[in-house]
């Protein structure tokens, strides 16, 4: 597979088209003095071509490199502005810069007004090349004004997937950057991201006022990287695995990410228990001992990290050889760029997922926790307009510790009740119009998100090829490195599995059509372990019935037999009956499903998907399906309590979906 992907707008295409950036051969002379790299990597050229002529919008994988992309601008032009999330991390690379004999520094919440005027002044002179500041400081409007009237060459927006909620950590004080650039004198600007899908891209370009900009986008694969997941069962058993996993690979550097502080604690004591070199790592932690416990690892004097997401970002070890992600995070994004944090010498590294039937709850009881209901809503806008005259700022301790605020502050926003930049209230009536739906909107995309993340672990199919085509890509047919691909092979019925698999994406394509479609992951499994041998038991096969068995039944059956004919002394074929107990019993449906009205529910899902032109998880998830055949809800009221049932969805699915059930109810009534 080709690793880049360029896409570029007609007006800049071009300018673009030359093989090297303007100053490529100080670049190239820059690198190898300060940093002692032998020349451009493949992305680096390419963003630094465009910022030749306009704006970039840099998708870049983990370990690429893309800081050089604003970091040797500056050190030939100077005054480069680096916006940054994280003042850990800012603080991290101005260190490593300076260290490099660059002309860094950074200003945050974290400096003393004295520091800060001190810090502005030098960049104002010229004696500083990159200024790295947060995107809350640029609220301060004589900040911005300072930096306006100093001159700003080129901005760089780093993880710029915060500024669209579609994101995977979306952050309202990047809305405010756009009108902050064009303050700035509408400079040069680049957005960087290592992931992000389509969507998200789209948002950061409209949201960042980028139209035109050209886009650099390369492929997120890491071929170097194996992808695992290990399906655990209690708590015991996954520490059983973690310790073991960790010990085996003695004295290999590995970071295991977990889904809360006191995990991250317990955890490193039970592998230092173990004989193994470990430590925890969590924002809780004072500063010096993060940046401490931070420098052990990075030198090899600690093996092991444990943590939460808060480490990560920024940390550039080339040898990390595993990562293990003993809790699941909530979606896909997230979990690939932690992952990135292995192999980035380009040498094998591992990625393990620790996956048991519980993994989705916690990630569950954050997506609730962040998008507060109406009446909080109210509560939190009713303390504001108290605290917080029209046209006045909102104070920094405003939402307190409210654990919705981030979309509040959207609903608010949305309202007309907060100005874009969420620092102004526009209304002081504690009874104004609170449009709530935009919270109902964003939690249910982040539960489609979840589900997404849940079918990668879920799958039977190449790993690599469900994260490729998640963020867009072209899929592979067999990445033969990963651990569904690995045990595709083989005469216990692993390799009907995989040729099951393949028959399926063929169909698919032959139909265009979704894979989902053809038949889900667990009725592959189904098929694999019963090995039907007509028709009759191709019907009793889990998520076969009647349509798929007319319509592909012939080719499932001939791939059957052409698998026992290659594998004569394979193992004895499972009963159907057994097969269709065991599948149902690892699926994510409740055992009080009613599994005939799942079926035409799903039957419903893919017509109306079709319909509306999006994906079949867009209307309902599986996991929702299920919900509403285990409960059958008889009004809009019941409706609404049904998991994965929001407003929005309600209100535009909800009339369709409670027909389908009541004639399904009526049939099965007609028919006792």
């Amino acid at each position: 597979m080709d690793s880049t992907l360029i896409t570029e707008t007609p007006e800049t295409a071009a300018d673009a088209s030359s093989d090297l950036p303007a100053n490529h051969e100080i670049y190239t002379a820059l690198l190898s003095e300060k940093f002692g790299y032998p020349g451009l990597r493949p992305g680096q050229s390419e963003v630094l071509r465009g910022l030749d002529s306009s704006d970039v919008l840099a998708v870049l994988p983990t370990g690429s490199g893309k800081s050089m992309a604003y970091v040797l601008p500056a050190l030939v032009s100077g005054r480069v502005l680096v916006v940054s999330p994280h003042i850990a991390l800012m603080q991290d690379q101005v260190e490593s810069l300076v260290a490099n004999g660059v002309r860094a520094a950074f200003i945050n919440s974290n400096l003393t007004n004295v520091q800060k005027r001190d810090t502005f002044i030098e960049f104002r002179d010229g004696d500083l090349d990159l200024l790295y500041t947060s995107p809350e400081s640029l609220a301060n409007q004589k900040f911005v004004t300072g930096l306006a009237k100093a001159g700003i060459n080129l901005l760089a927006i780093d993880e710029a997937h915060c500024v669209s909620e579609w994101g995977h950590t979306f952050r309202p004080d990047y809305l405010r950057l756009d009108s902050v650039r064009k303050q700035l004198g509408s400079p040069r600007t680049i957005a960087l991201t290592a992931t992000a899908t389509d969507q998200a891209r789209n948002d950061i370009v409209q949201r960042l006022g980028l139209d035109d900009a050209v886009r650099v986008v390369h492929s997120v694969d890491r071929p170097n990287l194996t992808f695992t997941v290990n399906f655990g069962g209690s708590n015991s058993e996954k520490q059983d695995f973690l310790i073991d996993f960790a010990t085996k690979r003695r004295g290999k550097s590995g970071i295991v990410y977990v889904g809360s502080r006191k995990r991250a604690e317990k955890l490193a004591e039970l592998l230092s228990g173990a004989g193994l070199s470990a430590a925890h790592y969590h924002a809780g932690i004072v500063a010096k001992t993060r940046s401490d416990v931070q420098r052990r690892f990075m030198t090899d004097q600690i093996d092991v990290m444990v943590a939460t997401n808060a480490f990560g970002l920024g940390v550039d070890k080339p040898d990390v050889r595993f990562i293990v992600h003993y809790d699941m995070p909530a979606r896909l994004e997230a979990y690939y760029q932690e992952s990135g944090r292995a192999g980035r010498d380009g040498e094998p590294a591992e990625c393990v997922l620790i996956y048991t039937p519980y993994s989705a709850s916690g990630p569950r009881w954050f997506i609730d926790r962040d998008h507060p209901p109406a009446s909080d809503l109210r509560i939190v806008w009713r303390r504001l307009c108290a605290i917080v005259g029209p046209d006045s700022r909102v104070p920094e301790s405003g939402f307190g510790n409210f654990d919705g605020k981030v979309m509040a502050i959207r609903a608010f926003q949305e309202s007309g009740l907060l100005d874009k930049s969420a620092d102004t209230l526009l209304s002081d009536n504690p009874d104004a119009r609170i449009n709530s739906m935009v919270v109902d909107h964003h939690r249910e995309h982040e539960f489609e998100m979840l589900e997404l993340m849940l079918g990668y672990a879920q799958t039977l199919g190449c790993r690599r090829s469900y994260i490729l085509e998640y963020f867009g890509e072209p899929p592979v047919e067999s990445c033969g490195s990963c651990d569904n691909c690995l045990n595709s092979t083989g005469s216990d019925g692993s390799g009907l599995l995989g040729r099951i698999i393949q028959l399926r994406s063929k169909i698919a394509q032959q139909n265009r059509m979704d894979s989902v479609d053809v038949f889900e992951d667990r009725t592959a499994r189904a098929l694999a372990d019963a090995r039907p041998r007509d028709e009759t038991e191709l019907l009793e096969v889990w998520g076969i019935g009647p349509v798929r068995a007319r319509r592909w039944g012939k080719q499932m059956l001939e791939e059957v037999q052409k698998w026992e004919a290659d594998n004569p002394d394979a193992a004895p074929r499972s009963s159907v009956a057994a097969a269709r107990k065991t599948t149902v019993s690892q699926s994510r449906r409740p055992d009080h499903a009613d599994m005939p009205l799942f079926d035409v529910l799903r039957e419903w899902r893919k017509t109306r998907a079709a319909e509306e032109g999006v994906p079949a998880f867009v209307v309902f998830s599986d996991r929702t399906l299920a919900a509403l055949a285990s409960a059958k809800p008889t009004n809009m009221d019941e409706l609404f309590t049904v998991f994965g049932v929001g407003a929005a969805k309600r209100d535009r699915f909800g009339r369709a979906v409670l027909d389908v059930i009541e004639e399904f109810q009526s049939g099965a009534d007609d028919a006792k």
